[in-house]
């Protein structure tokens, strides 16, 4: 397990297999559904809930620990070095 999983996991984040996506992160939450960070192929970086009918609701913000895991995932994934 990479340190990025590590710091996912530690924020209640589980690692999901994704055939359409270099990796995705799921956590679910009490009152609402499941949030996703997803790592796109193209080295795009996209959060998004669950609604009723689909993975679709965009989301403007992050945490501080969820930003210094997706950096550190961005850092594993070589994206700063190209």
């Amino acid at each position: 397990m990479s340190k990025a999983d590590e710091m996912f996991e530690e924020l209640g984040y589980e690692n999901i297999i994704n055939e359409t996506c270099l990796c995705e992160y799921r956590k679910y939450f009490k009152l609402k559904r499941a949030r996703h960070i997803v790592f796109a192929v193209d080295k795009a970086v996209s959060v998004c809930e669950e609604n009723e009918k689909t993975l679709a609701v965009n989301r403007d913000y992050f945490t501080m620990q969820e930003l210094q895991a997706i950096n550190e995932k961005v850092k594993e994934l070589g994206w700063l070095d190209e």
